[in-house]
């Protein structure tokens, strides 16, 4: 009986040493990913306090002098095209607004009709989806200018409404949830009486909201990032992402990397303003998601 438990101990020790090893091993990986995510972030920030000189002489060392007039130095150059950085980041305000909201809105109503209800033409709806998904951004410009100046509404925030007609990434990832949502509160409320807007707005939206808040995030993220429409199609209301396009092409060869730096780490305040205060919101409409068939 002693040589069976020995023996039995050691294989527990053998299992708990390999386990242990295991978890170690993830853990310093996962450790590696988050330096490397965080990494660009801080040599960015003690890059944007050096001088032009001491950047290209040591781009990766400390800052011998902390230049936080750097920051001072990128507002004025972003505010020096007679457009204020403020009116900058008022417009980018409403333009991620704008097209996160109109994009979500047709996206949702879309996704709902063609993974809830069958009718003719549901099918050719889902892969003109997904082949506009295949198609590049840049392929779509010159229709999309044309369009727009057919319609006299070039370099003007009536622009917005086409992203009523902009579903792609976010029809397919809603189109996934309603699939897999549950129907039979929706067919209980159609036993009561209840309209299909009644349906739609009271029961099958609370169950998606997860998914709803995650792609307002990430579009919204996107729609901040994007500098190539507004410098295309709103040349008059210039975003940020723009003006530091704008800052960098201009001075291609003569380029103050440092307040390049700052200026955008002071285009990511807002996004990530916006992220660290919805963060545990997310988190909980995620875990918490809809009831599923």
């Amino acid at each position: 009986m002693k040589i069976v438990k020995a023996k039995a101990n050691k294989k527990n020790m053998r299992l708990f040493t390999g386990s242990k090893a295991l978890k170690i091993i993830i853990f310093t990986l996962f450790v590696i990913y988050a330096v490397s995510m965080i990494y660009p972030f801080i040599w960015a920030f003690l890059s944007s306090l050096k001088s032009k000189l001491e950047y290209f002489k040591d781009s990766f060392g400390l800052p011998k002098e902390w230049l936080f007039s750097n920051y001072k130095k990128a507002f004025e150059v972003l505010s020096a095209n007679d457009t204020n950085m403020f009116v900058m980041i008022f417009n980018s305000l409403w333009y991620c607004i704008g097209y996160t909201a109109l994009s979500l809105f047709s996206s949702v109503m879309v996704a709902y009709a063609v993974a809830k209800y069958h009718f003719v033409g549901r099918n050719l709806i889902y892969k003109i989806a997904i082949v506009t998904m295949m198609i590049p951004i840049v392929g779509n410009l010159p229709a999309t200018f044309l369009m727009f100046n057919k319609l006299n509404i070039y370099d003007s925030p009536l622009i917005l409404i086409s992203a009523v007609s902009g579903f792609g990434f976010e029809f397919m990832v809603l189109y996934s949830y309603f699939r897999n949502l549950s129907w039979s509160y929706a067919e209980a409320a159609f036993i009561d009486g209840a309209g299909h807007f009644t349906v739609f707005f009271r029961i099958m939206i609370p169950q998606a909201l997860s998914a709803i808040a995650a792609l307002a995030l990430i579009s919204f993220i996107n729609h901040w990032n994007n500098y190539m429409h507004p410098i295309m199609f709103l040349p008059s209301f210039p975003t940020l992402s723009a003006g530091l396009y704008i800052y960098q092409k201009g001075q291609a060869r003569s380029l103050d990397f440092p307040v390049l730096y700052a200026g955008i780490l002071m285009s990511m305040i807002p996004v990530l303003t916006l992220f660290i205060v919805f963060q545990n919101t997310l988190m909980e409409m995620s875990i918490a998601g809809g009831l599923k068939e």
